[in-house]
């Protein structure tokens, strides 16, 4: 009896370790996950725009919609992001309408980083829609796409 006793109290104990051992795991990479915000500013009058994206709460990067030529080298109708913060992920932005497949991405650069604009005459006031995500291999956490005007 005594062994069946010990028996049971060790498979009891490995148990024990086991399902603590594999919580403190759990608890570790959902802590170490990053979580994700981005905040759109106004819209200004002539239709530019922002997203912000933000690493648990620390500012990582963003998005810039000009739809009117700038000072300087500054073009109309174009967005570009910036990766600001060195925590292994990029910034990546995509046009969803009315022109899908316009991209501006940091991909293969490290921060502090900007992209080219991606730019391409649209009619003045048509409305645009576009999605920031924050990119790390395969895996992108993505904002809703967010509209301004040409």
């Amino acid at each position: 009896m005594n062994k069946r006793f010990s028996k049971r109290v060790g498979t009891l104990f490995a148990t024990s370790v086991l399902l603590f051992g594999t919580s403190v795991m759990l608890g570790a990479t959902e802590a170490a996950a990053a979580q994700w915000t981005f905040k759109k500013t106004a819209v200004s009058s002539d239709g530019s725009f922002s997203i912000a994206a933000y690493n648990n709460g620390t500012y990582a990067g963003a998005m810039v919609w000009n739809a009117d030529p700038g000072s300087g080298s500054i073009p109309g109708d174009s967005f570009r992001v910036v990766d600001r913060y060195s925590d292994g992920w990029g910034m990546e932005a995509h046009m969803i309408s009315p022109v899908s497949g316009r991209t501006a991405t940091t991909r293969g650069h490290t921060a502090v980083y900007y992209s080219p604009w991606n730019t391409k005459n649209l009619a003045e006031g048509t409305s645009v829609y576009i999605q920031l995500c924050a990119i790390k291999g395969s895996s992108e956490r993505c904002s809703i796409a967010y509209s301004g005007h040409a």
